[in-house]
């Protein structure tokens, strides 16, 4: 594994079988679900449990980060981190105390290919200068199926002016029904700015679609009985805006003024989903960009 040693990696692989009467930290990992759509966020969540009778402080030591996870392919290929360099602060955890810790993987680790991932999250305790380690999970990388996609331009005054943005909607089909994905992306410099999943997509009713003066994409999609869920996509993959409207009176409808902005026409507004004071941040990009794990 790129940043370690063979023997740091060997000493890994030893940790996951340590006897459990040896254990001093015990490590679980939860990942929501096994089917992703590339460049989608997987977000786990990673539990650490002191169990050394005594409170302890995790932290880097030996050259060796206190957090980490082991993410290998199929056939059994190491998938190193994007930045191996990348740092946590210390945690101290008092005794007999459970901690968790969120991350996205694919910010983390590139696993952008398709096919199966095996994962797991290792934990280094310098005191005693082992690792501990969660059981495997197994998650499984897929393409969804691309119903619509328009390139279009970066305009002047915003970030990348002049650079070409893709945009596409996938359906995915996951365990429970058809999901509507959005991404954004910049082809020519192999660069996935989202893929971020919208909700679900009723059978026989796709959504409507519109690009407003600035290039960016709304979307309408029917989401259940009378219910639409309306939004509104940067040029970064940004959410700027997010709004459920129910079929009261009229069904709701995008409509394109002439001054080249995108309405919602009919229907009666929800509660807002996403304020677009506060958008949603972009994805993981293809190139190897720095990204932490965030605290609980």
């Amino acid at each position: 594994m790129k940043g370690m040693t063979f023997s740091a990696a060997v000493a890994l692989c030893l940790g996951f079988l340590a006897p459990a009467l040896e254990a001093q930290v015990r490590v679980d990992l939860r990942i929501p679900r096994r089917l992703y759509v590339a460049y989608e966020p997987v977000t786990v969540i990673i539990s650490i449990t002191n169990m050394a009778g005594r409170d302890i402080t995790l932290q880097d030591g030996n050259g060796e980060k206190w957090c980490n996870f082991e993410i290998q392919t199929e056939d059994g290929r190491l998938i190193p981190p994007r930045n191996p360099d990348q740092g946590l602060n210390p945690i101290t955890i008092p005794a007999g105390e459970t901690v968790k810790r969120s991350a996205n993987l694919s910010a983390l680790y590139p696993i952008g290919e398709f096919g199966m991932y095996r994962v797991r999250a290792s934990v280094y305790f310098a005191d005693a200068q082992k690792f501990f380690g969660s059981p495997t999970s197994n998650i499984e990388i897929s393409e969804g199926k691309l119903i619509w996609q328009q390139t279009v331009g970066v305009p002047d005054g915003r970030p990348g002016a002049g650079g070409l943005r893709t945009l596409s909607l996938l359906t995915f089909r996951l365990e429970r029904d058809n999901r509507l994905y959005v991404r954004v992306e910049d082809k020519d410099a192999g660069i996935v700015y989202a893929t971020q999943q919208l909700g679900p997509i009723l059978t026989n009713n796709p959504p409507t679609m519109e690009i407003d003066r600035a290039n960016q994409l709304h979307i309408l999609q029917l989401v259940g009985l009378q219910t639409y869920l309306y939004t509104r996509v940067g040029l970064n993959g940004e959410t700027l805006a997010q709004l459920t409207y129910n079929s009261v009176n009229s069904r709701p409808k995008l409509r394109k003024r002439e001054d080249g902005e995108v309405v919602v026409a009919g229907g009666q507004a929800d509660i807002p989903v996403t304020a677009s004071d506060n958008p949603v941040p972009a994805g993981p990009k293809l190139s190897d960009r720095p990204a932490g794990m965030p605290a609980r």
